[in-house]
């Protein structure tokens, strides 16, 4: 019957999102400015190893970029550096973003302003190391600075800006310890976000996840005390998703509801909107103790493609720490997506379950000469390596290409071609090499015997 509801809610999910699907409008001319906005091989890579890639250039956001890049060229000021950022980011270009972000902070070095949207973007392409550092510094230069409306770079429907740079700042910072896992420095951050909530579609927002980072840590009667501070009959303008799902939480609407359409989101709100319940319908699910239903909504989301979305980032985040917890390599393509996962965490513990313990396995690595036999030696490699238990922040990523298995009985012959970004959202070399994995059966799955690494 679970099996049956997870069907229906991720069709209902799928059909939710495609109301709010668009497409942009071809680009003409502006040939230079496409040139500079080309998209790379990739824009990110996920937890998962996949590559977030960007949609078409969409003429109207590139008009914009052009438009600031102009600025720009004529004053070079924090304020034009800002928004060459903005506007890139807007045309799905983050890397050029943060890379505008970084030339700002060469010539205004004390910008935390300019923090703030760096940090923002690094969290985009789940670098959230590099974001957690940009915004707490962000926080620490802010700290005794007036209120400053921070101006809308897509004007909302009321055509009032509705957030300040303090707040979204400590918003930002909250976000990057919730998609970390910190959910007590999460907690502290929102609550210091709370303190800058001019409005009821800031405190809306700001109170969402704080709610969730309270329940994650089993905090359930914080929780319920933290949803006081939304009024009854809040009167919300962009942040309507949120508000949608804090009337989940209460009692208010019921969960499945979530994952209907809804006609009063206007139009570029839909697809948002969606995903926005969709996670809290995810959350609800894990909070009742259904875990492979809440997989099975968060795995839902991805598929969306909607990889900027904060609801993306977090449903990816939550998969990629449920294979972790949950680990069942009930194939052989289970096992190398858990064997991604591991590495783009650090994640020493894993290794216990993915590699065979009996017979004992080897591997050679592309980082040291010789074979490394047995588990305890191929542990210690790891931990040499940066790898702890219960894995560790980091920016690095790792992911596979052209993969082709190969069944051999009660065993599986698999090639590959790994890649290795320690860059991932700034130019740089990519190390990558050839890879050879042998698994072998066991009763929850297959298991790594052999890997042997090698280097282009």
């Amino acid at each position: 019957m679970k099996l049956k509801t997870g069907r229906f809610r991720a069709s209902v999910l799928g059909a939710a999102l495609l109301l709010g699907a668009s497409t942009g409008p071809a680009v003409g001319g502006q040939a230079g400015e496409a040139k500079k906005l080309a998209p790379k091989a990739y824009e990110a890579i996920s937890l998962l190893g996949e590559k977030l890639v960007s949609p078409a250039l969409d003429k109207a956001n590139l008009d914009r970029y052009a438009e600031a890049r102009q600025k720009l060229a004529k004053d070079p000021s924090e304020e034009n550096f800002i928004w060459l950022g903005r506007r890139a980011a807007y045309a799905g270009r983050f890397r050029e973003a943060i890379k505008a972000f970084s030339d700002g902070l060469a010539k205004f070095p004390q910008s935390y302003r300019l923090l703030r949207h760096r940090g923002h973007r690094y969290l985009t392409i789940r670098q959230f190391v590099r974001a957690v550092d940009d915004l707490e510094k962000a926080a620490e230069l802010a700290k005794g600075k007036p209120l400053e409306i921070e101006p809308d770079g897509v004007p909302n429907k009321a055509g009032t800006p509705l957030s300040n740079t303090h707040y979204n700042i400590y918003y930002h910072l909250g976000l990057a310890y919730f998609l970390e896992g910190e959910y007590p420095s999460a907690e502290k951050a929102f609550r210091d976000c709370l303190t800058w909530a001019k409005n009821d579609d800031s405190v809306v927002a700001a109170t969402d996840w704080l709610y969730l980072a309270l329940r994650r840590m089993k905090l359930d009667k914080e929780a319920r005390e933290a949803l006081a501070a939304v009024r009854p009959r809040a009167t919300v303008v962009e942040n309507t998703g949120y508000y949608q799902r804090i009337l989940m939480y209460r009692g208010a609407i019921a969960p499945d509801l979530m994952l209907a359409a809804w006609a009063d989101d206007a139009e570029d709100e839909k697809k948002p909107n969606a995903l926005i319940r969709a996670y809290g319908l995810g959350n609800w699910d894990l909070w009742g103790g259904d875990v492979f239903m809440a997989l099975g909504v968060f795995e839902t989301i991805l598929k969306e493609k909607a990889w900027s979305y904060f609801a993306s980032i977090a449903a990816e985040s939550d998969v990629a720490a449920l294979m972790l917890t949950n680990p069942a390599h009930r194939t052989v393509e289970d096992a190398l997506k858990t064997w991604t996962v591991m590495w783009n965490l650090y994640d020493l513990t894993l290794l216990y379950s993915l590699f065979s313990a009996n017979p004992a396995p080897s591997y050679f690595s592309s980082e040291k000469k010789g074979l490394i036999r047995g588990l305890a030696p191929l542990v210690e490699h790891h931990r040499e390596f940066g790898f702890a238990a219960g894995g560790k922040a980091q920016d690095n990523r790792l992911w596979l290409e052209d993969v082709r298995v190969q069944p051999l009985g009660t065993a599986a012959f698999v090639t590959a071609r790994w890649f290795f970004d320690k860059s991932v959202g700034e130019e740089g070399p990519v190390e990558q090499g050839p890879v050879t994995f042998v698994l072998v059966q066991a009763p929850d799955g297959y298991r790594i015997l052999h890997a042997h690494f090698a280097n282009d």
